[in-house]
């Protein structure tokens, strides 16, 4: 990813505050490159929890702080009185958190230490299909977020929106860097790519006249994973040269339950676990596939579209923003497992369609979502703040 020459001194400093690496990965390590030409940036994640990608620039210094993603109230207040003293004795010029557990830690002891530029980035919202007294206490999480930051930033206009509807920010209170998403696309990473296409689809055994569907992202309910796999299981019994691809980590522990509800059509799914290279199976598909509860903003749409593939998707803030409905992909009702495989038999059988959708969808990509236009959005915000 390019970035302007550096034409300022190294003095400020940036720290970055996020949970695990897998985020680190997926969203910030061309922010991270560009950066560090022109700061110095410190990352404090838990770099135990995942394996950082090697193409993370190597300015930038990494803290191994163990943040678990999971409430641990001992652990908790010890990862909290590690950033206190690090932030202490530091004196940054900015902090900025990411995913809910990095920033409650990171934005209460910036808050206690006196950093006057605290950031916090939304992608969304845990409690936004919980009720009850988990809803309460994960939406109390974020509205301490928000109270303990100085700027609120969202990577969609609807995530902005909903989170000054609930409450969580003033009106008018949260933003957008660019056109949205956190960190846009690399071009010349997601693309279509006919040689890769056919050497994955040998890898992984499935013919090149198969209709592939991909799956990419965390293997967790909330990401809609036993939605996929029933609809699957129903398409499979009309469609026999239909596949589906799994692709990330089983974060829950859920593999076994879904492979023993695909039994049926064990052959046609392939689990490929976590990957650093997403693109090679984007580029291998035929459509993406995300039955999400909630998304700051489907990042894995825009990616997939970049590589010219559209999305069946359901209906909710933040995909809505990544998928425009009949244009780049199709979205459903939230939950309708039926109407989940409706939509994804229609795009199996109809290849003229599949590829109308995703040739829009790459169209919008490279004039909305490119990685060097939203790292553009993210240098202006922070020298804006830093250097003003």
């Amino acid at each position: 990813m390019s970035a302007e020459p550096s034409t300022v001194t190294l003095a400020k400093s940036v720290c970055f505050v996020v949970t695990t690496p897998f985020a680190v990965n997926a969203f910030l390590l061309g922010h991270l490159k560009a950066l560090a030409q022109r700061y110095r940036v410190s990352l404090c994640v838990n770099a135990g929890d995942y394996p950082l990608s090697n193409a993370i620039d190597p300015r930038v210094r990494i803290l191994n702080i163990g943040i678990r993603r999971k409430f641990s109230p001992l652990s908790d207040l010890w990862v909290l009185w590690r950033l206190i003293a690090l932030f202490r004795r530091e004196r940054f010029d900015s902090v900025h958190s990411m995913t809910p557990k990095g920033g409650l830690l990171g934005m209460l002891a910036a808050k206690a230490v006196g950093i006057p530029r605290r950031f916090h980035t939304f992608t969304g919202q845990i409690w936004a299909n919980r009720s009850g007294l988990t809803r309460t206490l994960f939406k109390w999480v974020d509205c301490v977020i928000a109270w303990a930051a100085t700027h609120v930033l969202a990577d969609s206009a609807s995530q902005c929106k909903f989170l000054e509807v609930e409450g969580i920010a003033l009106k008018k209170g949260v933003a957008v860097l660019g056109q949205g998403s956190v960190c846009g696309v690399d071009a010349a990473r997601f693309c279509p790519d006919p040689a890769t296409r056919r050497n994955t689809r040998k890898e992984l055994a499935v013919s090149d006249e198969a209709c592939v569907m991909l799956f990419v992202g965390r293997i967790a309910r909330d990401k809609g994973v036993f939605d996929l796999v029933r609809a699957f299981v129903q398409l499979s019994l009309r469609h026999p040269s239909a596949a589906l691809w799994v692709v990330g980590p089983d974060e829950e522990g859920l593999s076994t339950e879904l492979r023993t509800l695909a039994i049926s059509c064990a052959d046609r799914i392939r689990w490929t676990g976590p990957s650093f290279e997403p693109e090679k199976y984007m580029a291998s598909a035929d459509f993406l596939v995300l039955p999400s509860y909630r998304e700051g903003f489907g990042m894995v749409i825009i990616e997939a579209a970049a590589c010219g593939i559209p999305s069946v998707a359901y209906r909710i803030d933040g995909v809505s923003d990544a998928v425009r409905e009949g244009e780049t992909g199709v979205l459903v009702t939230k939950g309708d497992t039926d109407e989940l495989r409706v939509a994804m038999e229609s795009l199996l059988a109809d290849s003229n369609v599949r590829c109308r959708l995703g040739e829009r969808a790459a169209m919008r990509v490279r004039s909305d979502f490119s990685d060097v236009a939203v790292t553009t959005a993210w240098m202006e915000f922070y020298k804006a703040e830093l250097e003003a």
